[in-house]
């Protein structure tokens, strides 16, 4: 009977010193509910906070910055285009990988991180490999959900749970949540004001030159935010790359108009980009173009999959709103 009274009472001690972790320290040893490269359910094991990030998803390294995580992260991949004001600077000091895309395994090794953080497509067979190899190496390694292949993305179930995410790996779960209703209190403003205007439709286009495009389909992060902004997305399944005779076929009401960096590596300013379209032979022939329904986003703000998402919103309501 003494016996099994010691048993309960260090198993209650145990329960109830677990039970008063402060919310802002994270555990020793922790799981997170993650993915693999096909979009399968697995987990990301972490021993303690990681202190080494390696980050091969600018949107990974922006959404620490916005945690004030700068400290902990060993190395990332260059941005997709300008950083946000408040986060360019900082940016800009963190140590870049020196590879051109996707460093090698063997490069990978020599950095000894102790988390690794990518698009899913980092961590299939032609690049860095299994992510679960990697898990049983002692390296975590975690896919940012908005990278996932064949889904229907949206800030509920990819860009909030990601920074949530963040914050319950490196115990700042206050943080993250803060910055999550700050997020989500823009999107409802955003909303309210294109909530009374008709729905109307939108191809959103990137253009690769010689005349052709690619266009963002159903399952990107985007249409979410389309949806959210008052637009019906007219592209629903995957589409390869496409000449201008099929994006004529769409006639949108509005064109958005995904803008690539300068050579400078800065975004263009969005009068550059308009005189792009405008000075397009394939594109000037769309009624959009020809009425001004054009909006342009950064491309940084449609693939970042944090918070940028809600930048790439209000540009959007903004465009709709000035052409109502």
């Amino acid at each position: 009977m003494r016996r099994y009274l010691l048993v309960l009472l260090t198993g209650l001690s145990v329960f109830f010193a677990g039970c008063g972790r402060d919310g802002e320290q994270a555990a020793a040893g922790q799981v997170i509910q993650n993915f693999d490269a096909n979009g399968y359910a697995r987990r990301t094991v972490l021993h303690g906070v990681p202190q080494r990030v390696l980050i091969l998803y600018p949107g990974a390294a922006e959404a620490m910055l916005e945690l004030g995580l700068d400290e902990h992260i060993l190395q990332t991949v260059g941005a997709y285009g300008s950083e946000p004001p408040e986060l360019e600077a900082r940016f800009a000091e963190l140590p870049k990988v020196r590879a051109a895309f996707v460093p090698a395994q063997e490069e990978v090794f020599a950095l000894q991180p102790d988390l690794i953080i990518g698009w899913a497509h980092n961590f299939s067979s032609q690049e860095l490999g299994e992510a679960q190899t990697w898990q049983t190496r002692g390296i975590g390694a975690y896919i940012v959900p908005a990278t996932l292949p064949g889904r229907s993305l949206t800030l509920e179930d990819a860009v909030y749970p990601f920074l949530r995410d963040l914050g319950q790996m490196f115990g700042v779960e206050q943080r993250a949540e803060a910055y999550i209703a700050s997020c989500r209190r823009q999107e409802e403003r955003a909303m309210s004001q294109v909530a009374d205007l008709p729905v109307a439709t939108a191809v959103v286009l990137q253009d690769h030159g010689r005349s052709t495009y690619s266009l963002y389909d159903a399952s990107y992060l985007i249409d979410d935010v389309l949806a959210k902004a008052g637009f019906a997305n007219l592209v629903r399944r995957k589409t390869s790359m496409v000449g201008p005779e099929r994006i004529l076929a769409y006639d949108p009401d509005y064109l958005v108009y995904v803008s690539l960096p300068g050579k400078d590596g800065s975004d263009l300013s969005e009068e550059d980009a308009l005189g792009l379209v405008n000075a397009n032979p394939d594109l000037k022939r769309l009624r959009a173009v020809q009425q001004g329904h054009v909006i342009v986003i950064p491309f940084a703000e449609v693939n970042s999959g944090n918070g940028r998402a809600i930048d790439a919103l209000n540009r959007l309501v903004t465009g709709r709103i000035r052409n109502r």
